[in-house]
């Protein structure tokens, strides 16, 4: 943070952020702040890699550590075949690339604490996405603010951004969504400070979000139709600054098809092989309502917060055509993708796992909408932040693979046809988790208002049991049980840190008070 902040000091920076410089203070506030989400992100991980697809890109990551390549065994549906009757993995590079510091740490701790390296490696690995939620809601406060929204909104919507949206469950998800909506926020972020500098560190955020996946690079008309209809610059200044923004995006496709000749000795071969023609928009039709309302994948229904989104459209593009029409095309072209794509529903994940990319975006509006409204409309719309900030608690404290296991594979068919929704299921899962004395994994079907009362047994299953956090797992692992009332602390952490950023703030706005009597 240190080194984000010495860089911002080169742009044009928060008001706040003057006065503190004139006065040669820090602006603990916004570290104090940004400790609150550290610290509730840092104890809702993991501990344990969840998804299949990651172990392909630690593989991949593991073979460049240890001997310099990036060719991995072959398993079906998740590798193709290259030259040399090669396998390697078909999700993108740049999580591997990611990966490497992480499989070399792991590495260095097994051999040094005599615990499997498979295992470090994926408790190091279940933490990676914090940088990249750290660096999004810090990029969120810096557009809000650029954009000219006031302090204490900005502070509101970083709050229903980092834990009232599913931004909060994918940080601790070794998914690449949050990677992903934080890169995509950082060539947003590159786009609307317009000067030279952040234009191209707009290009590296974007070229980054393609080396992860190449999808992605649809959106592009996006990014270069906004850099070319900014109306204070001429058309040559236009071309230069789209230019610009391309360089790094230019040098990122050159590598992804130098690396896809290499592997597979054609430069237009993505890795993905017949399944990148997956796409589908006949079935738009139905997709995008089940992706927007459904009990099972539904946006809003995950994410009630994202109402004001929709609410603060209106006034976001009186204000800023040109930025609402950019933002609105990325959230329209994100959302067109994942409906298209032929696993819309991205598998075994929690909510709308393809949109989670976008979501900074669905929010932002929502800002401009609650600076126009008085003080008692505000509090309605902090009770409705405080909705969605508890709507994701089973997301985040319960494996959501166990629902699609208890429904998918232990249902019968009939059975499947009754059982709630996986948004009601989670909270039936996590009313038994804290109610179970014993903390055993047998559910009877009756509980989840099907009729009939099978038992269902997944004491075998370890990474059921209990509360989905690391230190729930860890205090098995280790036999050690007061590791499981180390959230507890977070919470005391959290407050404290919560008194310090209230007091950092008063005393900042009482120095500005005084500055301003004094002129």
């Amino acid at each position: 943070f240190l080194y984000i902040y010495c860089m911002s000091k080169g742009s044009i920076m928060f008001k706040s952020d003057i006065n503190c410089a004139i006065n040669n203070q820090f602006p603990w506030f916004w570290v104090y702040f940004l400790g609150i989400f550290f610290v509730g992100y840092l104890f809702t991980c993991k501990g344990y890699i969840q998804v299949s697809d990651t172990h392909y890109s630690v593989q991949t990551a593991d073979a460049i550590v240890t001997r310099f390549e990036i060719d991995i065994p072959p398993s079906e549906g998740a590798t193709l075949k290259g030259l040399n009757s090669n396998s390697y993995s078909k999700y993108g590079i740049g999580l591997p690339l990611y990966y490497v510091p992480y499989v070399g740490v792991a590495r260095l701790l097994s051999w040094a604490a005599g615990i499997r390296v498979v295992e470090l490696t994926g408790f190091l690995i279940s933490f990676a996405n914090i940088p990249f939620a750290l660096l999004a809601i810090y990029l969120f406060i810096r557009c809000l603010r650029l954009l000219g929204v006031s302090e204490s909104t900005t502070i509101l919507m970083s709050v229903a951004l980092g834990f009232g949206t599913l931004f909060w469950r994918y940080t601790g998800y070794d998914f690449s969504e949050m990677m992903q909506g934080s890169l995509l926020l950082l060539s947003v972020y590159g786009v609307l400070r317009r000067t030279e500098g952040a234009i191209i560190l707009g290009g590296v955020g974007f070229s980054g979000l393609i080396l992860v996946k190449l999808v992605h690079l649809a959106l592009l008309p996006a990014f270069l139709g906004y850099i070319l209809m900014l109306p204070e610059y001429s058309w040559r200044r236009r071309a230069s600054k789209a230019c610009i923004f391309l360089f790094p995006v230019v040098v990122a496709l050159g590598f992804l098809g130098y690396l896809n000749l290499v592997r597979f000795g054609n430069p237009l071969e993505t890795g993905y092989g017949d399944e990148a023609k997956n796409f589908f928009p006949a079935q738009l039709w139905w997709t995008i309502p089940s992706l927007l309302g459904s009990l099972d994948k539904g946006l809003f229904v995950f994410c009630p917060v994202l109402f004001l989104g929709l609410f603060g459209r209106r006034s976001f593009r009186r204000r800023y055509p040109l930025e609402s029409a950019l933002c609105s095309a990325l959230v329209v072209g994100n959302l067109i993708l994942a409906a298209a794509w032929h696993s819309w529903v991205g598998g075994w994940s929690w909510g709308p796992r393809l949109l989670v990319p976008a979501i900074s975006l669905w929010l932002l509006p929502a800002a401009f909408w609650l600076d126009t409204r008085r003080r008692n409309q505000k509090l309605v719309a902090a009770a409705v932040i405080a909705i969605s900030v508890i709507a994701q608690l089973p997301g985040v404290l319960v494996k959501d693979q166990e629902i699609h296991y208890i429904k998918k594979i232990m249902l019968g068919p009939e059975e499947q046809s009754t059982a709630p929704s996986d948004f009601t299921f989670a909270w039936i899962l996590l009313y038994h988790k804290l109610t179970s004395l014993n903390h055993e994994e047998v559910y009877y079907t009756s509980e989840f208002g099907i009729n009939s009362n099978r038992e269902l047994d997944l004491k075998a299953y370890r990474s059921f049991r209990g509360l989905n956090l690391w230190t729930e797992h860890a205090s098995r692992f280790f036999n050690l049980s007061a590791l499981r009332w180390l959230p507890a602390f977070s919470i005391i952490l959290v407050g404290f840190l919560a008194v310090k950023a209230w007091k950092s703030l008063y005393a900042q706005n009482r120095g500005a008070s005084n500055s301003a009597s004094s002129d």
